[in-house]
């Protein structure tokens, strides 16, 4: 006996053919309900979109994508650049600067342009 058991069945050309059929109406009945249902939610979808492109909405869209691209300036302006108080920027880091600890050595802190100036200005002025 081989490895195959099915090695004599006859399969008949009138079950190939049912099961062919059963499948391509399953098919069709999963399309129709696919496009009924995509129907059913264009108008909705269609509002949400109009909405969307309102100047009023698009401007706090914006505002929101503005908001969250902002950096936190992390300077320690009473530490790094005394004389210069008030200058930060305080969500408008645009570099990073490099502080030194003791406990964790070299830490990259993001910085305003303000305070990245004051602190190279101390540094220059000695």
């Amino acid at each position: 006996m081989g490895l195959c058991q099915w090695d004599n069945v006859d399969v008949g050309d009138e079950k190939d053919t049912e099961l062919a059929d059963a499948l391509a109406e399953v098919g069709r009945r999963v399309g129709q309900a696919v496009t009924d249902a995509v129907e059913r939610i264009r108008p909705a979808f269609d509002a949400l979109a109009e909405m969307a492109n309102r100047p009023e909405v698009r401007a706090v869209i914006q505002r929101a994508e503005q908001a969250l691209r902002l950096r936190p300036c992390l300077c320690y302006c009473s530490k790094a650049h005394p004389a210069d108080r008030g200058v930060c920027e305080v969500f408008g880091a645009v570099i990073t600067g490099q502080y030194s600890s003791d406990l964790v050595g070299d830490v990259g802190v993001p910085l305003c342009a303000p305070c990245a100036a004051a602190r190279a200005a101390r540094e220059f002025a000695g």
